[in-house]
């Protein structure tokens, strides 16, 4: 999930290419409501966007999946203000800086999923990409 579509567009094709089956969104809000019908595996999204924030699309999403593992990144200081006071809340979330190169991208959604590197043909649901 990123706000501008060049960005969220490249790193579905990222995920696409290593077999992942995803869906990507510029509106938070959209990909909010997908999650309550798809139930996605994994949420990518990046932080600082309008209208809703990624982590607030992240605890909306874990609300109605609670198993759904969840990736943040952004390139903006301002993001440990907001992580700071979803942990006062009891939300954890794993962060990585933009800009993340794939590998490591792919690395950390493996880590995080409890598998080794991601393998073409490998079918896992992805929610929403950034």
């Amino acid at each position: 999930m990123d706000d501008e579509d060049v960005i969220a567009s490249t790193l579905e094709l990222i995920l696409l290419s290593r077999g992942f089956a995803v869906r990507s969104f510029v509106d938070p809000t959209d990909a909010a409501e997908a999650a309550h019908s798809e139930k996605p595996d994994f949420l990518l999204t990046d932080v600082m966007m309008p209208k809703l924030n990624g982590i607030e699309l992240a605890i909306k999403v874990k609300e109605v999946n609670p198993k759904c593992c969840v990736l943040l990144f952004s390139g903006q200081a301002g993001t440990s203000d907001l992580l700071a006071k979803a942990s006062e809340q009891g939300h954890c979330f794993d962060i990585l800086a933009k800009p993340v190169h794939p590998l490591e991208l792919l690395g950390k959604i493996a880590e995080l999923l409890g598998e080794s590197m991601p393998q073409q043909g490998m079918s896992r649901a992805v929610g929403a990409a950034d």
